[in-house]
């Protein structure tokens, strides 16, 4: 969980203030990316306050225990059943036609414990809807998603959580962070596609089988180092007697487009050749909603990369991935090894061999926000003086526009590309020096 607390900590920006009937207010507005609010930018000011039956004090902003770095809420209940705390400032008004979910990171006392989300109208707090949602662990760190699909917008701006609804208990806490307007994707893809390595980006998984218990998840050394994998570590999975079970190499991404990325690299050391591996994208909020792809594995005991082709599944709707070594078989103990899970664009070939390939100057870029409606900057930074070409594309490869074509001295340079002309999809920036070239994709949802 901290690690999805820290990548979508990446993605901030925040308030603005602007003109109400009665005056001056300060009024939030959420970034592309959803984000609400952290505890960490409300410590230093009373932004927050309790609802109590017997208006007893039961919030406050402390440090979190496991990381004194962050700040994180903490409720203590009271003897009340419906107490919580709220948001003193008013957002925008929420739009539920895109982002239909709420969310925030909770460490509940107990599994199945009732959290209750509030949204209302400033103007008039009778003008409220609520859903509700069961905790499923307990003394750990998870994300809660509530659905707001279908909500009317330019309602509600306002918001209350109430922990433990309709139950009085006594002095139980909570501990909440980071909450979020979404479609309930948590976690961005990195911009190399890498989702974990084992020895750098350490995964947020889980494993499961028929019995729960026996299949098994741990990060080894690497037992056959070769030209194929080299690494330090990798991860190792014991099968049990299920004839389905596997493990989540992540859950709660961002919608994952595949229109861009259509493609999946996985290393695997195998038991034996021609057995079935598994890889499945599935929709977190509903395990119903799944693309199944299969590949077969071709050597035993040795490395090998399986690349399997993503490119039919619909974009823009999966947020979880989930992989499933020797599928429908009922072996037990037998030892896989998985290492370097990628997505990957197969176009991109400045992606593809970007770790293969050692640069003494390396030109960077990227564009913010992403995606973006309908005005976006684009970053790049330049290690050397050169002559800088910045071009639009689109995907066929043509021509749009040209934005900087200019000398440069070295450093941070920036420039907005205004897309208001053109149709919602992905479009390619290529930014080019006289010793480097980086092509990017941005996409324009409208």
């Amino acid at each position: 969980m901290k690690l999805v607390t820290m990548l979508c900590l990446l993605f901030c920006t925040f308030t603005v203030v602007l003109m109400a009937q009665d005056g001056l207010i300060d009024v939030m507005e959420l970034n592309s990316f959803g984000r609400i609010a952290t505890f960490d930018e409300l410590a230093e000011e009373r932004t927050w306050s309790s609802i109590d039956c017997n208006s007893a004090q039961v919030f406050e902003i402390i440090a979190d225990p496991d990381d004194a770095a962050n700040m994180v809420g903490l409720f203590k209940s009271t003897s009340c059943t419906d107490e919580g705390f709220v948001l003193e400032q008013a957002f925008v008004p929420f739009d539920f036609s895109l982002h239909t979910h709420m969310s925030l990171d909770v460490y509940a006392p107990a599994a199945d414990l009732k959290v209750v989300f509030k949204i209302f109208s400033s103007a008039d707090p009778n003008e409220a809807k609520t859903v509700e949602v069961m905790t499923a662990v307990a003394a750990e760190w998870d994300s809660l998603n509530f659905d707001f699909s279908g909500t009317p917008a330019g309602m509600y701006d306002r918001i209350s959580i109430h922990p433990d609804f309709g139950e009085a208990t006594e002095n139980v806490e909570w501990m909440f962070d980071n909450i979020r307007m979404g479609r309930g994707g948590l976690l961005p893809i990195p911009n190399n596609g890498l989702l974990v390595d084992f020895d750098t980006v350490t995964p947020f998984m889980h494993w499961w089988d028929c019995n729960s218990t026996t299949g098994e998840f741990i990060i080894v050394d690497n037992p056959v180092k070769d030209d194929v994998n080299s690494s330090d570590k990798c991860g190792l999975y014991f099968t049990s007697d299920c004839a389905w079970e596997g493990f989540a190499i992540a859950e709660k991404f961002e919608p994952l487009d595949f229109s861009v990325i259509s493609e999946a690299r996985i290393k695997v050391l195998a038991p034996a050749p021609d057995l079935q591996f598994m890889f499945k994208v599935e929709l977190w909020e509903d395990s119903g909603v799944m693309v199944e792809t299969v590949a077969l594995t071709e050597v035993g005991n040795a490395w090998e990369e399986l690349i399997i082709d993503l490119s039919p599944i619909e974009s823009f709707k999966y947020t979880k991935i989930a992989l499933f070594p020797d599928f429908q078989s009922a072996a037990a103990d037998e030892e896989w090894y998985i290492d370097d899970v990628m997505l990957t664009d197969p176009f991109n070939v400045s992606v593809q061999d970007e770790g293969k390939v050692i640069k003494v100057f390396k030109l960077s870029a990227t564009n913010y926000p992403n995606p973006y409606n309908p005005t976006t900057t684009i970053s790049y930074n330049v290690p050397l003086p050169s002559k800088v070409k910045v071009t639009v594309f689109d995907m066929t490869g043509r021509e749009l526009q040209t934005l900087v074509d200019a000398e440069h001295t070295p450093g941070e340079h920036t420039i907005q590309f205004d897309a208001s002309n053109l149709a919602s999809g992905v479009y390619l920036y290529q930014v080019e020096t006289s010793y480097d070239m980086v092509v990017n994709k941005m996409l324009l949802m409208r």
